[in-house]
């Protein structure tokens, strides 16, 4: 019995630097080809393109601008009517007309969390343990393309990642979110990976939730490191 016991020490440790070797290589792989390095000399982002809601079949434009430290504003029309979303680091506010919102409103903590996604210039995989967040292989898809992993942050919000095998890239994004009062899935899948400046960005992104496309986003372009005023980030002012 002890002898046997001793086996399945040994087996699951071997298991377990198993799988800890895949993961290292994995990362590795994945940092090299998303160019982190030079991700980390990138100072501002400003990404335009157009967004498909699917189900009310309306398209608009938008234009995004991220800035150190996880500032963003997303900018957008909405049915005729401007749309804009802002977060200084701090505060979140939201100015849609078109949705009731009249007047530039502080944005709700779930609200909050979902933008916030949008600001991070680096990969979710990036410095993981440094956020306090723990990493750990699922498999692979049902096809064998791409490599599974879930990560859990130090506040237990669990993320579920699919690492293509030969890109090296991340194509899919599976969370579970709080919208309205109640838990949705949220699945991100990315296409259309192209360099810019050297760096692999996705231009085609679909987000569905309870397995039904909501919309569709065609990135047009996307620049690097511009000059941007601090005040886009702040509560907006509507003239």
């Amino acid at each position: 019995m002890r002898t046997l016991l001793i086996s399945v020490s040994i087996l699951a440790f071997t298991f377990s630097l198993s799988h800890a070797q895949n993961l290292d290589k994995i990362l590795e792989a994945h940092y090299k080809a998303a160019a982190q390095e030079k991700v980390k000399k990138i100072n501002t982002i400003v990404t335009t393109g157009k967004n498909k809601y699917a189900m009310a079949g309306i398209e608009s434009t938008f234009t995004l601008y991220q800035a150190r430290p996880n500032k963003l504003r997303v900018q957008a029309e909405f049915q005729g009517s401007q749309v804009i979303q802002t977060y200084n680091g701090e505060t979140g506010w939201m100015y849609a007309p078109a949705m009731g919102i009249t007047a530039p409103q502080q944005m709700s903590n779930d609200e909050l969390q979902t933008i916030l996604k949008q600001a991070e210039f680096e990969s979710p995989l990036w410095n993981y343990k440094e956020k306090g967040s723990t990493l750990e292989m699922e498999g692979t898809t049902e096809d064998g393309a791409a490599d599974l992993l879930q990560l859990t942050s130090k506040d237990g919000n669990v993320m579920h990642l699919g690492v293509d095998r030969k890109s090296h890239l991340i194509t899919s994004i599976k969370t579970t979110r709080v919208l309205g009062g109640s838990e949705a899935e949220i699945e991100i899948n990315m296409k259309d990976y192209k360099s810019v400046k050297g760096i692999p960005a996705p231009h085609y992104i679909v987000t569905k939730m309870g397995g039904e496309i909501l919309t569709t986003v065609n990135i047009e372009s996307i620049k690097y490191n511009q000059e941007l005023d601090p005040a886009l980030f702040e509560k907006p002012v509507i003239e």
